[in-house]
């Protein structure tokens, strides 16, 4: 699943920390001020929310890992928050992505499905046109970045068209931000094109429903 957005107002990006139940109730009690400010400009909505919940707790981390664990709340935060996700969604769309109100119908056949299972490598377009590289090998997807990074998941068919991938690890600052080991999400190949599939993407917990073109390497 791909959210690589970064406003102005938000905090720096370097590494990550790890994940903890008191993080956890942090961005629920984020969330639950953000819905509720609605009202006030997108940038004193934000600056409202951090400064009565981000900040106070990040005055308590020590010092070197400030910019880590503020990187990982700002992108947990995207992840577990629906109403922030549809905030960064309007002042920063994703390209490459269209965003649909439900999952589409597969058209996928058999015959198909099994050509799908003979191709190992794989490419898609993220939102800043950087071209990511997949690995589907021996049960594995993974992720291959033009930085240098990699995200691995386990990959399962569900049935015919849909299949999950869960994360296992990443050494992409967003993604190991936005996603905790064991995380699933789940895909539906819509149909089959001519140097490409149409893959439907949903995060669990969360209405939206990103589709993209998943290119034959």
């Amino acid at each position: 699943m791909i959210l690589k957005k970064l406003l102005f107002f938000i905090i720096p990006i370097f590494t990550f920390s790890q994940n903890s139940n008191v993080e956890n109730k942090l961005i629920t009690d984020m969330c639950s001020e953000f819905s509720n400010t609605g009202s006030l400009s997108d940038s004193a909505r934000v600056e409202n929310t951090y400064s009565k919940y981000l900040y106070p707790y990040l005055k308590k981390t020590e010092t070197f890992k400030v910019d880590s664990v503020g990187t990982s709340i700002y992108f947990r935060f995207q992840r577990e928050c629906e109403n922030f996700r549809k905030f960064l969604d309007r002042v920063d769309p994703l390209k490459n992505f269209e965003e649909l109100s439900e999952m589409p119908k597969s058209t996928l056949t058999e015959s198909e499905k099994k050509e799908f299972q003979k191709i190992k490598n794989f490419y898609y377009f993220e939102g800043n046109d950087n071209k990511t590289k997949v690995l589907l090998e021996k049960g594995f997807w993974t992720d291959n970045f033009p930085d240098g990074t990699y995200s691995k998941n386990i990959f399962r068919w569900k049935d015919n068209s849909e299949f999950e991938l869960e994360f296992i690890e990443s050494t992409n600052t967003s993604r190991k931000g936005f996603s905790r080991k064991g995380d699933k999400y789940f895909y539906n190949i819509i149909r089959q094109e001519n140097n490409y599939y149409l893959i439907a993407a949903q995060i669990p917990k969360q209405n939206q429903i990103l589709l993209y073109k998943l290119f034959i390497k």
